[in-house]
């Protein structure tokens, strides 16, 4: 059996996540990033989140970075709760059987992804494989080359055309429909940019009423089945990237207020001439 380790930030989700691949794996360590996303820093954590918004404005322009930041407000006041929920219930239908509880495998928390002492503890479990989720970490090299067949990436995007941050999000904006799904690849030292192992759509969902969290989640879930099948083959290398040669790459960052005004206005447009012909009796 491979024996593995999880990375990824800790949520309900990827809770669920962990169980699930602790009943198909010998799952040895999580790592939870949640501390890492935010260098660790003296002082207060609203003094770190001014640091970063002030870097971003440095780098990317005072527009760009009050765009983004408006798009986490408008997020969190009108979408928040209720993608939450529905991702909630996506947690829920998990079905897992640990082979052993959650709780009694190995968590931690480290500060930095590139501590000495994380690497030296990665390097004595021996692991098989490394699996990704939920994260916007940089991993060295050191750290995606610790187990013996490499680190995996659960992608909320198909890639190459949708490399970066929040896939869903940017191809509902571009109505490119067919590329809301997952992937599954190897890290190597490019942004998503490894060998592909997995891909496929998300299905059962609605594009024209669901958003970018709930689909990139949904996509996870019904990646799963193939996975399963891939830790099989994985267990007895036999696994075999899918080449996808006139692929063009696309790279996406953090998603902007007017792109959300721009996908909920054509929604909203969209929903009119149905709403004003249900009143006309037609």
């Amino acid at each position: 059996m491979l024996r593995v380790a999880f990375v990824g930030n800790e949520f309900f989700f990827t809770h669920a996540l962990c169980r699930w691949l602790a009943e198909r794996t010998d799952l040895r360590l999580i790592i939870w990033t949640s501390k890492t996303a935010w260098p660790h820093r003296s002082g207060f954590a609203w003094a770190r989140v001014a640091r970063r918004i002030l870097r971003n404005a440095r780098r990317k322009g005072v527009w760009r970075t009050l765009n983004e930041a408006a798009f986490y407000l408008f997020y969190v006041l009108f979408l928040q709760r209720k993608e939450v929920a529905r991702i909630c219930r996506l947690a829920e239908s998990f079905e897992a059987k640990p082979r052993r509880p959650i709780a009694e495998i190995t968590q931690i928390y480290p500060t930095r992804i590139d501590d000495p002492e994380l690497l030296s503890h990665l390097e004595r479990l021996h692991l098989d494989a490394i699996f990704a989720m939920c994260t916007d970490v940089y991993f060295p090299s050191e750290f995606i080359g610790a187990p013996r067949l490499g680190a995996f990436l659960w992608h909320e995007g198909i890639t190459p055309e949708y490399c970066g941050l929040y896939s869903a999000f940017w191809a509902l904006l571009r109505e490119d429909y067919a590329r809301i799904g997952y992937t599954l690849l190897k890290m190597n030292r490019q942004v998503d940019g490894g060998p592909i192992y997995l891909q496929g759509p998300v299905e059962g969902v609605d594009f024209e009423r669901d958003w970018h969290s709930y689909l990139g989640h949904k996509s996870i879930l019904d990646s799963l089945p193939h996975v399963e099948r891939f830790l099989r083959d994985l267990e007895m290398n036999q696994h075999q990237p899918i080449e996808r040669p006139d692929a063009i790459k696309g790279y996406y960052s953090y998603p902007t207020a007017t792109a959300l005004a721009e996908i909920a206005l054509r929604r909203l447009m969209r929903k009119k001439p149905t709403a004003q012909k249900e009143e006309l009796g037609t």
